[in-house]
């Protein structure tokens, strides 16, 4: 049975840190029960992709669910992601389930091959571009300790963290002690 669990948003110091590699062997007798989860938050959000330390968790694990059509999804789990490769760029507004209501244009690579290990414990290699190429960069950038506004151009930063105080009073579930 899975549960929605809580998003750590902007401000919590779990969000900063840089998540540990895990190995597959310790972690794979908890890993679909965990895994379940982070499905079920992602769905809940409406969200795209999903890092452990967005839950709390400082395990450098991700999952992205990208909508293949109207009622399929293509899942992928990303245990220990790297990016190997990285070429071309692209700008385009971007969200996270970390900044709810907040978009704004980022900067990333265009084309992105990205090593990892799945559900199973097998290494794979996924190469892409578009939606699943922004997806992987900002789920490993949260793996990272870098967050949405890290990307923003340091002329908006000011204007954008004023906007970022004022939308966090209505984030239903912020804790109470925040730092914007």
């Amino acid at each position: 049975m899975s549960a929605v669990r809580r998003i750590c948003k902007y401000g919590e110091d779990i969000l900063r840190r840089r998540t540990k590699p895990v190995s597959y062997d310790v972690i794979k007798d908890k890993l679909p029960a965990l895994l379940a989860d982070m499905w079920e938050t992602c769905v809940s959000c409406n969200g795209v992709g999903l890092a452990a330390n967005q839950i709390g968790l400082e395990l450098r694990l991700a999952v992205i669910m990208l909508p293949v059509d109207k009622d399929k999804v293509q899942k992928f789990v990303l245990l220990n992601p790297k990016i190997t490769e990285k070429s071309g760029v692209m700008e385009e507004d971007e969200g996270c389930l970390s900044f709810p209501g907040f978009f704004a244009p980022t900067k990333r690579y265009a084309f992105v091959k990205v090593r990892a290990v799945d559900e199973s414990g097998r290494e794979y290699e996924l190469s892409a571009r578009g939606l699943l190429a922004k997806a992987l960069q900002h789920e490993i950038d949260h793996l990272d300790g870098k967050l949405l506004i890290d990307r923003v151009p340091s002329v908006e930063k000011s204007a954008v963290k004023a906007h970022l105080k004022e939308v966090s009073k209505t984030w239903q579930d912020a804790p109470a002690k925040r730092k914007a």
